[in-house]
């Protein structure tokens, strides 16, 4: 390996473990509760202009506090980014957390894929009864899952190309 191959590699790790934490605080602690319920897709009586204006809002405070946790990081290890490849990176993160994020195009690949059985009995029962979306749902493993796949791909774009 050589040393720019090792740098590339480090530069890789520091950015999906940066992002990986910034996008649990982007989508558990800066999430408003209008955002989480309203970006769905598939919500009862859900009006479309209303679920992508919620969901725009989400991935922009997300994608913004994934950035942050990624430019400190770069700045304080002296991280060697270039530009290009950031922007690359964080759009492919944005854009494919919006689209996980409306839901129906995730419930849409996961019957696809076969999960349809996953997908209608994983539920919890919450105090105002059953629900299949949120924490401990399929869904939300499936979103997660998601998220997390499409951050690794995002940090080996930031990490940028072979030399």
């Amino acid at each position: 390996m050589h040393d720019d191959d090792l740098i590339r590699a480090i530069t890789a790790a520091v950015a999906f473990g940066v992002m990986l934490a910034g996008h649990y605080i982007g989508d558990h602690w800066v999430q408003t509760s209008g955002q989480a319920y309203g970006k769905g897709l598939d919500n009862h009586g859900c009006v479309r202009s209303a679920a992508m204006w919620h969901c725009a809002k989400h991935v922009a405070s997300w994608t913004a506090t994934t950035t942050v946790f990624l430019l400190a990081a770069a700045w304080w290890l002296r991280l060697p980014l270039k530009p290009g490849w950031v922007v690359a990176g964080i759009l492919l993160n944005a854009l494919t957390h919006f689209i996980a994020d409306l839901r129906v195009p995730l419930i849409r690949l996961g019957r696809l894929l076969g999960r349809t059985g996953y997908i209608e009995t994983v539920a919890v029962v919450r105090p105002a009864g059953a629900t299949s979306t949120g924490p401990g749902t399929a869904l939300f493993e499936l979103d997660q899952a998601w998220h997390i796949g499409w951050l690794a791909v995002s940090a080996l774009l930031i990490a940028g190309p072979p030399a």
